[in-house]
């Protein structure tokens, strides 16, 4: 199944519920922020801008059934006010909690043996920083979409006292 597919599918489920009740449209928009938006992030990372867009204009059709909205008013607002987080940022969000949970747990340990931490060949300060090790000589843009080379550079941009973190409870989720 292509994205184009998925992301069309999408927003035929979202323009469908315009036509709900307010409980079954937030029943609605709740399954399809979930299984829809939400499955696979990782492998919607590094998708195209106009993918995004179009996945980003479904979140917002869902934002306006759900808060019963007039199209005048900025999906922004109504989405900080729901705790829904844009798409593309949604996807580096799900990218680093899956990375954390498998440097944590070493679970999948398909994707375990994907990452590996840096270790530098002196002492640096970086050494104590969790960072990972990226491959080198990536250069198609469908390679470095991989979870190999997409989690390190993902997590390595996080801020520093994040990749510290021991647990998940201290992450506003």
């Amino acid at each position: 199944m292509s994205l184009a597919l998925v992301t069309t599918t999408s927003v035929h489920c979202a323009i469908y519920g315009l036509f709900l009740t307010l409980d079954t449209a937030k029943a609605v928009a709740v399954a399809i922020v979930g299984s829809r938006l939400d499955y696979c992030n990782s492998v919607l990372y590094g998708m195209s801008q106009a993918n995004i867009n179009r996945l980003q204009r479904v979140q917002n059709i869902l934002v306006w059934v759900v808060a019963r909205a007039p199209w005048t008013i900025s999906s922004l607002n109504i989405r900080r006010d729901l705790h829904w987080l844009p798409v593309s940022h949604h996807v580096t969000f799900k990218l680093c909690l899956l990375t954390w949970k498998t440097l944590h747990t070493a679970h999948p340990p398909y994707l375990s043996e994907l990452i590996t931490h840096y270790l530098p060949s002196k002492a640096l300060r970086s050494s104590n920083t969790n960072l990972l090790f990226r491959p080198s000589g990536i250069t198609s843009n469908f390679t470095s979409r991989a979870f190999s080379v997409s989690a390190p550079s993902t997590w390595n941009s996080l801020p520093t006292h994040i990749h510290s973190l021991d647990k998940l409870s201290t992450i506003n989720l």
